[in-house]
C-alpha cells in the first residue's frame, strides 16, 4: 500500500514539474540568460523522478517513442562521432552537445507517462514572445545596439522568437476567452517585432511562410476556433474570424513597422549589396562568406563522403583550402558552414546527413500522421499543429544558419518536440486540458 502512494505523491511531482517546464522553456527562452535551461531542467527532474517510481501507463504506444528516441540519440551520436578522434586532446566542454540529447533522453519517461496542459504550454508561449519584444526594444531603443541578441547572438534570438509568434498563432486562434485570445494575438507581434529587431533576415521568410500556411488552415478548417459553436455558423464564424484576425494584424503591422522599418529596410540593403560584392568576387560580407561556405562544405563533403573530415579535421582542412587559395579567408572566422545540412555533410558524411533526416524526419512523420486521423479540434490535433510548426521551422531556418550549434538551438528543439510528442500521442483527454 506505502508503494502505492509513494506512486501516486510521485506522479502528482512529475506532472508538476513537466507543467512547470513546459511553461518555463518556452516563457524564459529569451529574456534572461539560458532561459531555455530552466524548462529543460525541469523536465530533466521529472525524467529521474519518474524511473523506476510511475509504472509506464498501459494506453502509451512505445513505437512512436522509439522511433523518436532513437532519432535523437542517433543525432547525439554524431556529435560525438563529429569529435576529434584524439581522445587525450578533448575537454570537457566537447561533450557539451552530445550531454543535451543525453538529458533529452533523461526526460523522455515523465513525458512518456504524463503530458504539460496544452493551454499553459501555449500561454508559455505567447508570455515568451512578449518578453522577447521587451528585450529587443530595450536592447534596440534604449541601449542603441545595431541588432537585438537577448542573451544569445542575433540570429538564434530571431529564430527563436519567430516560433514564439507563430506558436502564439495557434494560441490565439485555439483561445476561448476573450482577454487570451487578445494577449496571444498581440504576442505575434510581440514576437514578430523581436524578429524584426534581431535582423536575422532567414527566419523572417519562414514568418511569412508559415504564417501564411496557417491562415490556410484556418480558412479550410484544419484549425477551427477554440469557441464551441453550433454546427451551422461555424464556417461563417471561422472565417469571419480570419478576417478581423488579419485586420488586427495589419493595423499591428503598421504600429512594429514604425519602430523596426529602419532596421528592417537596412537588412534589405545589405542583402543587396552583400550579393552584388559577392559577385564581384568579394566573400568578406554577411552574405558572402555563407556563399563561400556552402560552396567550400559541398567540395569538401565530396573529399570524404562517407563519414566527413569531423569537427578538427574541417577545421585543418579548410586552412589548406585558404592557403591554396582555393577559399576566401573570411571562411575561417566561423566555425560552421551557415547551412545545416551542408555543415553535417562537410563534418559528418552520408552519416550525418542520414541522422539530420531522421530527426527531422521521424518527428514530422508522427505529426503528419496525427494531423490526417485525428479530429482537428481535439487538443492532439492543436499540439500536432505546433509540433509541425516547429520541425519545418527548423528546417528553414537550417537554410542559413546551424541551428544546432547553439544551446537555443539544441535544447528548444529536442524539449519542446518531447513536449509536444506527449501531447499529441496521448490517447484521452483530461479536464484539466485547457
Amino acid at each position: 500500500m506505502s508503494g502505492l502512494v509513494a506512486s501516486e505523491v510521485s506522479l502528482r511531482w512529475v506532472k508538476r514539474l513537466v507543467t512547470a517546464g513546459a511553461f518555463l522553456l518556452p516563457a524564459l527562452s529569451l529574456s534572461v540568460p539560458s532561459g531555455y535551461s530552466w524548462g529543460a531542467l525541469c523536465l530533466v527532474m521529472a525524467g529521474l523522478l519518474a524511473v523506476g517510481c510511475i509504472p509506464r501507463q498501459p494506453d502509451v504506444r512505445v513505437a512512436p517513442w522509439r522511433w523518436l528516441l532513437g532519432s535523437i540519440a542517433l543525432m547525439g551520436l554524431v556529435w560525438l562521432f563529429r569529435l576529434d578522434l584524439h581522445w587525450h586532446a578533448l575537454r570537457a566542454g566537447d561533450f557539451d552537445r552530445f550531454a543535451k540529447y543525453l538529458l533529452a533522453l533523461i526526460a523522455a519517461p515523465a513525458l512518456m507517462r504524463t503530458a504539460p496542459s496544452l493551454t499553459w504550454t501555449l500561454r508559455g508561449c505567447w508570455v515568451g514572445a512578449w518578453l522577447a519584444a521587451a528585450v529587443a526594444g530595450w536592447q534596440v531603443h534604449a541601449l542603441g545596439l545595431e541588432r537585438a541578441h537577448g542573451y544569445t547572438n542575433a540570429i538564434q534570438f530571431g529564430n527563436v522568437a519567430v516560433l514564439l509568434a507563430l506558436w502564439s498563432a495557434l494560441a490565439a486562434w485555439r483561445a476561448q476567452a476573450g482577454w487570451e485570445r487578445w494577449a496571444a494575438g498581440f504576442a505575434v507581434l510581440a514576437g514578430t517585432y523581436a524578429s524584426l529587431l534581431s535582423g536575422a533576415r532567414g527566419g523572417w521568410w519562414v514568418l511569412t511562410a508559415l504564417l501564411a500556411g496557417l491562415v490556410w488552415a484556418g480558412w479550410r478548417g484544419y484549425l477551427p476556433s477554440g469557441r464551441a459553436l453550433p454546427a451551422a455558423s461555424r464556417p461563417r464564424a471561422r472565417r469571419a474570424g480570419i478576417l478581423a484576425a488579419l485586420a488586427a494584424l495589419a493595423v499591428g503591422g503598421g504600429l512594429i513597422w514604425a519602430g523596426a522599418a529602419g532596421s528592417f529596410h537596412q537588412r534589405l540593403q545589405d542583402l543587396q549589396r552583400d550579393l552584388l560584392q559577392y559577385q564581384q568576387g568579394e566573400a568578406d560580407t554577411s552574405v558572402g562568406h555563407r556563399l563561400a561556405h556552402w560552396r567550400l562544405a559541398w567540395q569538401m563533403g565530396w573529399e570524404r563522403p562517407g563519414l566527413g573530415w569531423s569537427e578538427a579535421g574541417y577545421e585543418g582542412r579548410k586552412r589548406e583550402w585558404v592557403e591554396g587559395g582555393r577559399a576566401p579567408v573570411t571562411v575561417l572566422r566561423h566555425g560552421h558552414a551557415h547551412h545545416e545540412w551542408l555543415d553535417l555533410w562537410a563534418k559528418a558524411g552520408l552519416l550525418g546527413i542520414l541522422a539530420l533526416a531522421l530527426f527531422y524526419g521521424v518527428p514530422a512523420g508522427f505529426y503528419g500522421r496525427q494531423l490526417r486521423h485525428r479530429s482537428p479540434g481535439s487538443d492532439r490535433s492543436w499540439a500536432a499543429w505546433a509540433g509541425m510548426i516547429l520541425v519545418l521551422a527548423y528546417m528553414g531556418f537550417g537554410m542559413t544558419q546551424v541551428m544546432f550549434a547553439h544551446n537555443s538551438g539544441n535544447l528548444v528543439y529536442l524539449f519542446m518536440n518531447l513536449v509536444w510528442t506527449s501531447m499529441a500521442m496521448r490517447l484521452s483527454t483530461t479536464a484539466d486540458d485547457r
